[in-house]
């Protein structure tokens, strides 16, 4: 049995996020997931966020516990919380997507994250993955 957990929830943030901040925010929570073997993906539309985090029990819960104090959010919702087998997002300490043309966040951009984990001709339904492309389909910008 697989000690892997993968948690998604969405919230929204307190003001308009500067690519700046973006990115600031994305090289901190790489650094973070990297040192503590966390994989996931963050998409920002609209001013909401929603997020995917899998990793061990204890690493999710200890990275879920950084996030829900994080002041660049607000009205924070857990939406899954449940053992995986293996991991939607394996090698991606943080991808990040946005409907935004400008995307300064590499390695990972918008079509790779559509086409290749969360489109709909790749499209492995996870519970994670599922979310993540109803939040993506759902919100225009």
């Amino acid at each position: 049995m697989s000690n892997l957990k993968s948690l998604v929830y969405v919230s929204s943030a307190t003001h308009n996020l500067s690519q700046a901040k973006i990115d600031h925010l994305l090289l901190s929570a790489r650094g973070r997931n990297c040192k503590y073997n966390i994989t996931g993906v963050l998409m920002y539309i609209g001013g909401n966020f929603m997020q995917c985090i899998e990793g061990t029990v204890e690493n999710v819960e200890l990275i879920y516990e950084t996030i829900k104090a994080d002041p660049l959010h607000h009205g924070l919702i857990q939406l899954l919380y449940h053992p995986i087998e293996c991991r939607d997002f394996k090698g991606w300490e943080m991808a990040y997507c946005t409907k935004q043309k400008i995307v300064t966040v590499a390695p990972y951009n918008q079509e790779e994250i559509l086409s290749n984990k969360l489109g709909t001709s790749s499209f492995k339904k996870t519970p994670s993955r599922i979310l993540l492309h109803s939040f993506w389909s759902s919100n225009k910008s």
